[in-house]
């Protein structure tokens, strides 16, 4: 037993563990499910006393007092302590390591731990005739457990059911994205131990953050799991899932191009006059403006056209019209699939945009027999964070509407901002609004609920998708397209999975 051990095996026990913080810039202690304490800025000894070395490090927030027993594991920059806790506790083990992390890091850390502890005595307190298990907040990049969201399984015999939850302390994004790690979760369990019967998601998210959530469960299967969701704060409710509010959504009437001024209309033919491969379009507010493969670079304003990159504009007259055939050049050279300067900022920018660009002239390579020029972009607008998505809408030459989700990149959450997108055109098409607003030039819309497309890179579709989707409702057709990498030179379809 540790305590038979003789009073010199604690000193040097003592000793190797001090040497080792002095090697350290940085050190951090963690214990499993507790703070993780900056121990720079913490007060700690550690004592040889009653034949016993004993470890006591506080702060404001924490009082820990650990009895070591030994050292499991020792590498460059991390320890693996051994302890045993007074009384009949179980052993455990501290980790004493070397923080890459700011300190906000570490604080924020600690955050989470405190709150997984609030939602395990919550649990508790809900649910007393189930056993609370495996609650972590420990990132898992293997299996994309992310680390802002508690996890865990409430088992009785047999059965069980997972658990997510988001404190507080989280930005809002973290209550919009719960529900894909709920689901990622969820799914796990279920193929780690078959044998048990997971029969759904308890989902807790703070107060006034659930109608995303709540939105969006209404088109999950319910015959795959059952849903719970709970508002946290100074008390916890379980939300009533029939009760999912209105959508944040409007509609206004189709956008119709504005009466071009002589004076606009001559620039425009003088810009569009400089290359081939640049693009008139209308904007939502009727206004005329013009891109090079998705990026714009003028606008026509009620004072005229304006020119530039981002947030920069010049008015455009005989004087300017130089500079701007500067930017287009320059623009022409980077934002190019042969450009030398891939790294820049003109090549990288709305990479979504891009490909909207290529899809707009070859609609038709995606199949569906999709109708050419009949596209808009972000119509009905999805409210709430940046999403980093381009939402698009067309239909097919049976007048069947067709959401469209662009991205050029790995995204985890790709299929419920897709959801987001394609439950707000459902609203709508149920209440006549696209026709009423003269979308599609007034063509008669079929009833069927709209065909939902994830289109990106085939190698840039996040695994997860995959899982995420398997627990959609019936009710909507999804299929994923994935494009050639090189999609900037010409689109080809090399993948096309219907869930």
């Amino acid at each position: 037993m540790a305590s038979m051990k003789p009073a010199a095996a604690w000193e040097d026990l003592k000793e190797r563990i001090e040497l080792f913080l002095l090697g350290l810039r940085r050190p951090v202690l963690t214990e499993p499910g507790r703070d993780v304490l900056d121990l720079a800025a913490c007060h700690y000894s550690l004592s040889t006393e009653y034949n016993k070395l004993l470890w006591h490090v506080w702060n404001d927030q924490t009082n820990l007092v650990r009895q070591i027993t030994g050292i499991r594991k020792e590498t460059a920059g991390r320890m693996e302590i051994q302890y045993q806790k007074f009384g009949k506790g179980p052993p455990g083990t501290l980790i004493l390591a070397e923080s890459r992390a700011a300190p906000e890091q570490v604080a924020r850390r600690s955050q989470r731990a405190r709150y997984a502890q609030t939602l395990r005595r919550a649990l508790g307190q809900l649910f007393p005739q189930w056993k609370v298990e495996e609650l972590s907040t420990e990132a898992n990049l293997e299996h994309s457990f992310s680390g802002r969201y508690a996890r865990g399984v409430l088992r009785r015999g047999q059965q069980a059911w997972a658990v997510i939850g988001s404190g507080e302390q989280e930005d809002p994004s973290a209550a919009e994205g719960i529900l894909t790690y709920g689901l990622i979760w969820l799914d796990w369990l279920r193929r780690r131990q078959p044998q048990k019967v997971i029969t759904g998601l308890k989902i807790f998210v703070p107060a006034s953050r659930t109608p995303t959530t709540l939105q969006r469960l209404a088109w999950l299967d319910s015959q795959l799991a059952q849903w719970e969701v709970y508002e946290t704060g100074e008390e916890i409710r379980r939300c009533d899932l029939a009760d999912v509010g209105n959508l944040k959504t409007s509609l206004g009437p189709a956008a119709e191009p504005f009466h071009q001024p002589p004076s606009v209309q001559g620039w425009g033919e003088k810009i569009e006059a400089i290359s081939q491969v640049i693009a008139p379009d209308t904007g939502v507010d009727g206004f005329r403006f013009w891109a090079v493969r998705g990026l714009p670079f003028a606008k026509q304003t009620s004072q005229g056209i304006v020119f530039g990159i981002g947030r920069s504009e010049t008015a455009l007259d005989e004087h300017t019209f130089p500079h701007l055939e500067q930017v287009v050049g320059k623009l022409l050279r980077c934002r190019s699939p042969e450009s030398p300067h891939k790294h820049h900022p003109f090549y990288r920018l709305w990479p979504e945009r891009w490909m909207q660009s290529q899809l707009v002239r070859q609609i038709g390579r995606l199949g569906y027999d999709l109708v050419p020029g009949a596209l808009y972009e972000q119509f009905p607008a999805v409210s709430g964070t940046e999403r980093g998505v381009m939402d698009l809408l067309t239909l097919d030459s049976q007048g069947r509407l067709v959401v469209l989700e662009l991205k050029a990149s790995e995204d985890i959450h790709l299929p419920l901002q897709a959801l987001d997108y394609w439950m707000r055109v459902h609203w709508h098409q149920q209440r006549g609004e696209f026709e009423r607003g003269r979308y599609f030039g007034g063509r008669q819309l079929q009833a069927e609920p709209p065909l939902l497309l994830l289109v990106s890179p085939a190698l840039q579709i996040h695994p997860a998708c995959e899982t995420v989707l398997r627990y959609f409702s019936p009710a909507i057709e999804v299929v994923r397209i994935g494009l050639n990498e090189d999609w900037r030179e010409r689109v080809q379809v090399v993948l096309r999975v219907s869930r």
